[in-house]
This record gives structure tokens, C-alpha cells and sequence, in this order.
């Protein structure tokens, strides 16, 4: 039997219009949830790239401070405006590294300070910018310890103080030691 091709076959059904309607609710709190769930994903990515970049911040700034600090053979200086210590000066002998890599032939001094953002360090021949992304920077010292600290941009809420970084200048210590020849058990 021949059926024409525009005639109806009522076999055939469709889909109801209440059908559409909750298969498209269920299609749209599907996407709301891809999408919060996206949202999630994305504000925890950037908190943590945030979080790496100020720890690198800090890593840096403790592995630079360290060196210098470690080989001086006097107590470093904080300059001080208002109280606060915005500055580090640290005496240098000659061939020793400074911080803008160089190995000075002559005595020099490591002048580190916060400037627009950069950890910078000056030995004379200009400032010279070694470390981006720093909010504050404050210098402490008692005695022979050093105190810095440190608070990079971006830094998570907890951390608002800044994280403190001690360093005892080594040298100064071993300079100053008394080495005695240890008692012989026989006498």
C-alpha cells in the first residue's frame, strides 16, 4: 500500500510540551552546576598561583638576606625613619659576592631597601632591582639577629602581618669564639 509522504501516521507521537519544559530545567541546573563548579575551580587556581608567588616572594628574599647577612664580619645596620626600619645597610670585605652578583675587588656595603615594589640592593654603583611583588619590608635587629619582614602583594588574609625572617650573621659568632684545645683523658 502506498502512503503519501505528507499524510499523518498516528503511530508516531512527539513529545509532549511539559516533556521539553522538564528536560530543559534538568538541562539547565546541569549547567548551573558545571558552571559554579567551573567558578570554584578557577578562584582556586588563582589563590594558588597567588600563593606560590608569594612564597617564591619570601624564598627569595630569605635566600638573598641570608647570604649577605651569613658573610659579613660586622652587625648589619637598620636604618630607621620614624621607628621603623625601612632599610639594611651590611659591610662587605672585598671578594666576597655582592647582591648584584659581582665580587667587588675592594670593602663595599649592601644598601637593601623597598623601593616602588622591588626589593632593590645598592653597593654603590646605583640601585639595582632584585625581587618584584613586595608590598612591605621592615628591618629589625637585636644584637646579632637580624629580623625581616617580609609581606608580598597577594598575600592570603591570614598572613596580613607579613611572615618574620630571622637570620644571625654567623661570621660575627665564629669571629668572636674561643677555641680551646680539648683535655688529653690520659692526664
Amino acid at each position: 500500500m502506498f502512503q503519501h509522504p505528507h499524510a499523518l501516521n498516528l503511530n508516531e507521537q512527539g513529545y509532549t510540551l511539559i516533556e521539553l519544559l522538564v528536560a530543559m530545567a534538568a538541562g539547565l541546573f546541569l549547567l548551573s552546576g558545571i558552571a559554579m563548579s567551573y567558578t570554584a575551580i578557577k578562584s582556586t587556581v588563582v589563590a594558588s598561583k597567588e600563593l606560590s608567588h608569594a612564597q617564591e616572594v619570601i624564598r627569595y628574599t630569605s635566600q638573598v638576606m641570608t647570604r649577605s647577612i651569613k658573610q659579613t664580619n660586622e652587625v648589619p645596620e637598620v636604618v630607621k625613619v620614624g621607628g621603623v626600619g625601612i632599610a639594611l645597610r651590611i659591610k662587605q670585605e672585598a671578594a666576597y659576592l655582592a647582591c648584584d652578583g659581582s665580587v667587588p675587588n675592594a670593602e663595599y656595603t649592601e644598601y637593601y631597601t623597598l623601593t616602588n615594589g622591588y626589593l632593590t640592593c645598592d653597593i654603590g654603583n646605583g640601585p639595582v632591582q632584585l625581587l618584584r611583588g613586595l608590598q612591605a619590608l621592615e628591618f629589625s635587629e637585636s644584637g646579632i639577629l637580624i629580623s625581616i619582614k617580609v609581606t608580598p602583594k597577594d598575600l592570603p588574609q591570614q598572613f596580613d602581618d607579613g611572615i618574620q625572617i630571622d637570620i644571625a650573621a654567623n661570621r660575627i659568632v665564629l669571629k668572636g669564639a674561643v677555641w680551646q684545645k680539648p683535655l688529653d683523658a690520659s692526664n
